[in-house]
């Protein structure tokens, strides 16, 4: 973090010494203050940053509801995330308010989507028109997004200061509330980082580790430390007798560790369950596919005894597939019960592996039946949503719990996907999910 430096001019050769230390006290308070104002706005251009990005992101799952009850929740979060923009957008332009197309942007965000709430509550649902509207108001907020997250970009890199900030978004407010000239003083500067999601995930639900305990492990006897070796020895492929005992692990999981070389593994002590392989690769040439990764994942988890699984999702990055598994029972994929494997493009070895959702999630589940039809669910998503495919999934709760839901992929007119989860019993959407295509894979937000 920069530290604001204040010059202070000598006008005089020689000082009383009462002048003089008058004068470096009142240096030292000043740069104090410059400090502690610098590392407020720093904070708060962050601050921004986040509620924008939540904001776009709301605004467009906002678009796509199709249900009274999702609408209320996403016109809450919109209503939370304006709010607090506003509030970072005053520290940041250190009380200015003078940027009042930005202010009137936030505060026409919080009002529209509160009144949005007040007709979820009353079962209204979104008609077609005010679908439009929260498509342009997307429209503004990735664009404010981008922006703000180039300003961080800059000021990271120490390119200029808040003051130089805050004028660029008063001259760029003024102008109309486009900003399309922002920062042109910093246009030789190198192109903005990209704008990822707050949240990226490798597929649906991908990080949820619950804080319930495990059922799984719960039930399941204790192993002793050479079966827990022998068991890290079929993970690494190599003979018990040249792991290192590294210790038991605490927590939730609890676990016997053992390294050899440049990985290490953990296995449960309940169950004796391999929870996770570790390994410091450092990717190389790409030589095997995607495909061909995957069917080495998959035939890995069956060597461990993780049985049923199905792959969802998958990422290429840095030499590493990084692929998603989740447990199957009946027609249904278990999100909770997830395990991440990566694999070596270069030589289709296993570099790492991680079960601790699944260890901490899986049960044996007796599936209820649909209360409604396949068809009911496809006709209950946001009529300016096509449905290109159809599934049963069971997804987690921010609660801890689990809903069976339908998985529909939808596409919008703007041709992004979008995962829709309709409940199998109620029909009303439980999830919306924007899915992104990267170049090593798909994720989601």
């Amino acid at each position: 973090m920069r530290r604001s430096k204040i010059r202070r001019r000598s006008f005089m050769a020689a000082l009383l010494g009462v002048l003089l230390a008058w004068g470096i006290t009142g240096n030292v308070k000043a740069k104090n203050y410059r400090t502690q104002v610098n590392i407020a706005q720093q904070r708060a251009l962050i601050q921004m940053c986040e509620y924008l990005d939540s904001m776009e992101t709301s605004l467009q799952k906002a678009a796509c509801a199709a249900t009274p009850s999702m609408l209320g929740v996403l016109s809450a979060e919109l209503r939370t995330e304006a709010t607090g923009a506003k509030a970072s957008l005053s520290a940041l332009s250190s009380g200015d308010t003078a940027l009042y197309n930005m202010y009137k942007f936030l505060s026409q965000v919080s009002a529209y989507t509160a009144a949005l709430q007040q007709r979820a509550a009353a079962g209204e649902t979104l008609p077609q028109k005010d679908r439009q509207t929260l498509s342009a108001l997307h429209g503004y907020a990735k664009r404010l997004s981008a922006q703000f997250n180039y300003m961080a970009d800059l000021l990271d890199a120490g390119l200029f200061s808040f003051e130089a900030i805050r004028q660029e978004l008063l001259q760029a407010d003024e102008s109309g509330g486009d900003m399309v000239s922002y920062l042109s003083a910093a246009a030789d500067a190198e192109e903005s980082m990209q704008d990822f999601p707050t949240l990226i995930y490798d597929g649906p639900y991908s990080d949820h580790i619950t804080e319930r305990a495990s059922q799984l492990l719960k039930e399941a006897s204790a192993v002793s430390a050479a079966k827990a070796k022998e068991i890290a020895a079929g993970a690494l492929q190599t003979e018990p007798d040249l792991l290192v005992d590294a210790g038991t692990s605490a927590g939730k999981i609890p676990c016997y560790q053992f390294y050899r070389d440049k990985y290490r593994v953990a296995v449960t002590v309940n169950g004796g369950y391999t929870a996770y392989v570790l390994s410091d690769h450092v990717g190389g040439e790409d030589k095997i596919g995607t495909k061909e990764a995957i069917a080495r994942a998959a035939a890995y988890l069956q060597k461990l005894g993780y049985r049923d699984m199905e792959s969802t999702y998958s990422a290429n990055e840095n030499g590493v597939c990084l692929a998603n598994f989740a447990c199957k029972t009946g027609d249904y994929i278990c999100y909770p019960d997830l395990i991440k494997v990566g694999v070596s493009l270069t030589d289709g070895s296993i570099v790492s592996m991680d079960a601790r959702d699944y260890l901490m999630n899986h049960v044996e589940r007796t599936v209820p039946a649909a209360q409604i039809s396949a068809e009911q669910a496809a006709r209950a998503v946001a009529p300016s949503l096509q449905v290109k495919r159809l599934s049963k999934a069971v997804i987690p709760t921010p609660g801890g719990y689990e809903k069976y839901a339908y998985e529909l992929l939808c596409t919008t007119s703007g041709e992004q996907d979008v995962l829709v989860y309709i409940d199998t019993s109620t029909g009303e959407e439980d999830d919306i999910l924007l899915l992104l295509y990267a170049d090593g894979g798909a994720l989601t937000k």
